[in-house]
């Protein structure tokens, strides 16, 4: 039996023993990359695929679910400024004879009793009503401000001067 290609190349001194033996390792690799992908079948490669929505579906729903949280971790953040700065900047509400309505959150129409004074202040704008712990207090208007671009909902009335502007002194 004759010898093999390798054999020949190498007895006639064309290859050495290292250049024989990587050209055999180079074959053993590739005869099992091409083992692996016969077995490879078009089942196979649709569970994969399967798989990968599977995976970019459950990414994109933490990534809603991140988005969710963030927005209510700020939600709470804004209302804790608002409380804090309605905290520092409050006023005791005094009651008197005289009778303020304002609009709630609800539409509902509500009244409370205030000094000549304070409802004076509340019709032009100099003070606000917010809530604080389930109790109605007074603010002034450059607080107010800040309360509303953190949590709108805890300003209860505020005649903004500005738009008061905006309707002829005479109906």
């Amino acid at each position: 039996m004759g010898l093999s290609l390798q054999e020949q190349l190498l007895k006639a001194g064309l290859v050495n023993e290292k250049q024989v033996k990587k050209s055999q390792h180079d074959q053993r690799v590739q005869n099992k990359k091409s083992r692996k992908n016969k077995g490879e079948t078009p089942a196979h490669s649709s569970a994969e695929q399967k798989l990968k929505q599977q995976r970019a579906q459950q990414a994109q729903q933490d990534r809603q679910r991140n988005e969710q949280r963030r927005q209510q971790e700020q939600r709470k953040a804004n209302q804790a400024a608002a409380k804090q700065i309605i905290n520092a900047n409050r006023q005791l509400l005094k009651e008197g004879d005289d009778s303020y309505h304002y609009v709630n959150g609800d539409g509902q129409i509500n009244r409370i009793f205030v000094t000549k004074e304070t409802a004076d202040q509340l019709a032009n704008g100099i003070m606000g009503l917010a809530m604080y712990d389930d109790e109605i207090v007074l603010i002034p208007a450059d607080a107010i401000a800040k309360v509303q671009q953190r949590d709108a909902d805890a300003v209860l009335a505020y005649n903004d001067p500005a738009e008061q502007d905006e309707y002829p002194e005479q109906w």
